[in-house]
Parts: structure tokens; sequence; C-alpha cells
């Protein structure tokens, strides 16, 4: 059997789920607590898009930690 290539290790595809987690509790916290991560996203429209990537975000890691959990190599 081929040795994985260096994306499809099981730690590098734990950390980048970490990374993503991270990511996500920064970016939901805007919907939490108002404060506001970069202006150049944030209007004064109907909803704020940095939950929602947030929350994209946390579910991607949530896929990505489940993968690494139940990989073999």
């Amino acid at each position: 059997m081929s040795e994985p290539n260096f994306f499809e290790r099981r730690g590098v595809v734990a950390a980048f789920g970490i990374l993503a987690l991270l990511g996500g509790i920064y970016f939901i916290q805007p919907a939490i607590s108002g404060n506001v991560t970069g202006n150049a996203i944030v209007s004064d429209t109907l909803f704020n898009i940095v939950p929602i990537i947030g929350i994209l975000l946390l579910i991607c890691s949530i896929i990505l930690l489940a993968y690494a959990a139940v990989k073999k190599n």
C-alpha cells in the first residue's frame, strides 16, 4: 500500500479540524457578544455574514475531526 499524501494524513486532517473549530468560534462571536471581526464585510444589511461563516467553519471542523477519528492511517 502506498504512503498517504500529506493532506491525507490523520494528524494533518485533525490539525485542520482544530483550526476550523477555533476559526468558527472566533467568527461566531459577533452573534453572541456583538463585537465585529472585520469591517470589510459587515454593513447595516438585513443579516450579518460573519456568523454564517462561523457556522460553516464549525460544521467543517466537525466533519474533519470525525474523519480523523475514524481514519486508519
